[in-house]
């Protein structure tokens, strides 16, 4: 079962909304986050840093996340996850 929650932050002087979901295995995690009408997964890489991936990256949207937005995101992330 997977535990949802609201990321709240700033991004160009807009408040941001961001739900997220906590999606556990027996070794890693990730966080399913919804950005507009993209899903999102922010997962840790090699250096241990946390990335963004579409969940779908063939999907014919053609609207994709402003870059900076999920930068914010995932700064917004990491530093609740200190």
């Amino acid at each position: 079962m997977s535990e949802s929650f609201t990321l709240n932050f700033q991004f160009k002087d807009v408040p941001q909304e961001i739900t997220c979901r906590l999606r556990a295995s027996a070794y890693t995690y990730q966080f399913l986050c919804t950005v507009g009408d993209t899903e999102m997964i922010l997962e840790k890489d090699d250096q241990g840093n946390l990335r963004a991936l579409e969940a779908d990256p063939f999907s014919t949207r053609k609207a994709k996340p402003d870059p900076g937005l999920v930068r914010a995101m995932i700064t917004e992330m990491e530093r609740i996850l200190q």
